[in-house]
Parts: structure tokens; C-alpha cells; sequence
């Protein structure tokens, strides 16, 4: 029994330990304004510049409780405990019923890295959702600064899609989507050929807005992200 608890209180102290890998930040702007995020470094990176991925959620974490960004993607994983090979950096829309400040989160980018050391040729983008819309419009806005960009159900600028014709990008959406419907993907996979992207595209069938489960729970978007680098413009 003696050992048992011994276990316990061990398991008790040891177990916020792994979920602290994911810290809460804030970071200020030369503007004034403040930015909280969640922020996420692999413990045995081997490489002295890692990748770093920047997630945008979706309308339903929006606000200002940072840890309901922990509900799906990359920070539900991290939290279970998965191991990511890169940065991951996962900010907080606090507009709860507004759409991503694209010009925010250049700023914020900005300020990032000056804070945080990473390969500048692999930075990754993705969004679901509302943030599938902000990670369109803030890869259009900054065209030379991405290596690579997923968009899950989201609905897209596709009259600009000109802008993302040399960023690698990845469209995932539900076909039986009631939010945001499937012909938004479409359109933009179809305006971003036109314009010279090979955008690769995924329909899943039988899914309906969340798209998102199965696409983080597993490896292959990672290994996606991992080979490209930024190329010049």
C-alpha cells in the first residue's frame, strides 16, 4: 500500500510537468498591444533551428480564455502528450465573434522572432475553420514569409488566390460540411491551379465541418509540412 501511494504522489507531481511543455505566453507589440499564445518546444530537439508551425483556431476558442485553444489541432495533442518535431505556436483570436487580424498577426510574427530562435525557411501555417479563413488571408499578406500552408474547411478568397501561387499548400475539406460548405475548397483548389499552385486537395466524403480530428491525430500532415522549405520569391 506504502507503494502504491508513493506511486500516486509521484504520478500527481510528474504529470503537470508534461502538460507544462505547452506554455501560456504573452507577448507584448512595439505597439502597445498584447498577444496570448500557447507555446510549444520539443524537449530533445537535436537540430539547432527548428521548424516552427503556427496554428490558427477556430471561432469556437475565440476570446479570451487561452485554454480553450487546447481543444483541437496541435495544442489537443500536445496536451495529450504527443511529441511534435517543431515549435508549435498557437496564438488567441480575441475577437470571439470576429474573423483574424491578419495584420496582427504579421506584427505578431514579427515580435516572435526576435523572442524565439527557429528556421525561418521552414515556417509552417495552418488553420481550421475561422483560422482556415485568417491563415488565407495572412499567407496571401505575406507570401515570401511561409514554406507551407494547410487549410481545413475553411472558407476562402479565392478571387486572390494569385497571391499563394508559390506557396505548397494543402486544402482539407468535408464534403457533407453544414458550415462552411465544400464548394469554398473547390473554388480555391481549382483558382489556385489556374494560377499556377499544384494545390493538393482532400475531400472526405462522409465528414461534415470537422475535418480536423482525423487530420491532427495523425503524422502525415507533419511529414506534409517537413518537406518544404520556403523557396525564394
Amino acid at each position: 500500500m506504502r507503494h502504491f501511494l508513493d506511486f500516486l504522489v509521484f504520478f500527481m507531481i510528474a504529470a503537470p510537468l508534461v502538460a507544462a511543455r505547452q506554455e501560456a505566453r504573452q507577448l507584448e507589440l512595439p505597439s502597445g498591444e498584447t498577444i496570448d499564445f500557447l507555446f510549444y518546444e520539443p524537449e530533445n530537439g537535436e537540430e539547432k533551428k527548428l521548424p516552427l508551425l503556427l496554428f490558427l483556431h477556430g471561432g469556437g476558442e475565440s476570446g479570451d480564455e487561452l485554454e480553450r485553444v487546447k481543444t483541437h489541432g496541435p495544442p489537443k495533442e500536445i496536451e495529450a502528450g504527443r511529441e511534435f518535431p517543431a515549435i508549435v505556436v498557437s496564438p488567441l483570436n480575441p475577437a470571439k465573434k470576429g474573423f483574424w487580424d491578419e495584420d496582427r498577426l504579421s506584427r505578431f510574427l514579427d515580435a516572435l522572432e526576435n523572442e524565439v530562435t527557429f528556421d525561418k525557411d521552414r515556417l509552417y501555417l495552418a488553420g481550421m475553420s475561422r483560422g482556415a479563413n485568417g491563415a488565407y488571408r495572412l499567407a496571401m499578406e505575406n507570401p515570401e514569409r511561409f514554406a507551407a500552408l494547410l487549410v481545413l474547411c475553411g472558407a476562402a478568397p479565392a478571387p486572390y488566390a494569385g497571391w499563394l501561387k508559390k506557396i505548397p499548400t494543402w486544402i482539407i475539406h468535408g464534403e457533407q460540411d453544414p458550415v462552411i460548405p465544400v464548394r469554398q475548397s473547390l473554388m480555391m483548389a481549382e483558382a489556385m491551379k489556374k494560377a499556377g499552385n499544384k494545390a493538393k486537395l482532400t475531400i472526405h466524403p462522409e465528414d461534415g465541418h470537422d475535418v480536423w480530428t482525423r487530420t491532427f491525430s495523425n503524422d502525415d500532415f507533419m511529414k506534409w509540412f517537413l518537406s518544404h522549405k520556403r523557396e525564394a520569391m
